[in-house]
């Protein structure tokens, strides 16, 4: 799903629902950003199939390590940007590298239900996932994942909702 926010809602929805436990910024970036290389197949830009390695377990694992090396320097400068979001958490190592392969791991998920080609257990080929859920499936299913997770950030703004999503030191 290249270029698409439909990987945006299952990030923003697992951020929410796991914010004491992994960083939010890394799961929303983790979520979109391993179509980077599909993308630029996409627009003519890449040559070759659009989802290859990267869209395996182990080729965005790969992918993980790497964003969570970028997210712990960056991280810190975006600190002010979630306090303002009322999302400021206690970010760690382990928030971060948690966040990144829990990331890949739906998004790569995700895809392989409706992407005949992908082959998400390279090295083995093939892909069992395929067919259990149809396109229109998930993107519907990715579209409630938005809706929810729109909804429980606007619950997390709402003083008195009763619960704490974030267990921050605030």
């Amino acid at each position: 799903m290249p270029l698409t926010p439909f990987h945006l809602g299952p990030g923003l929805l697992l951020g929410l629902l796991l914010l004491r436990y992994v960083d939010i910024p890394t799961v929303i970036l983790g979520s979109v950003l391993v179509d980077w290389r599909a993308a630029l197949v996409f627009v003519g830009v890449w040559p070759g199939p659009r989802h290859d390695w990267m869209h395996s377990y182990l080729g965005s694992l790969a992918f993980a390590v790497a964003l969570a090396g970028v997210m712990l320097l960056v991280r810190p400068s975006i600190d002010e940007y979630m306090r303002r979001a009322k999302l400021h958490q206690r970010v760690s190592k382990r928030t971060v590298v948690l966040g990144a392969v829990s990331a890949v791991t739906v998004h790569v998920t995700i895809d392989a239900f409706h992407h005949p080609l992908m082959e998400p257990f390279l090295p083995a080929g093939g892909n069992p996932l395929y067919g259990l859920f149809t396109t229109s499936e998930m993107r519907l299913f990715t579209a409630f994942c938005l809706f929810l997770g729109m909804q429980l950030y606007v619950a997390h703004l709402v003083d008195g909702v009763g619960f704490s999503l974030s267990g921050t030191a605030e």
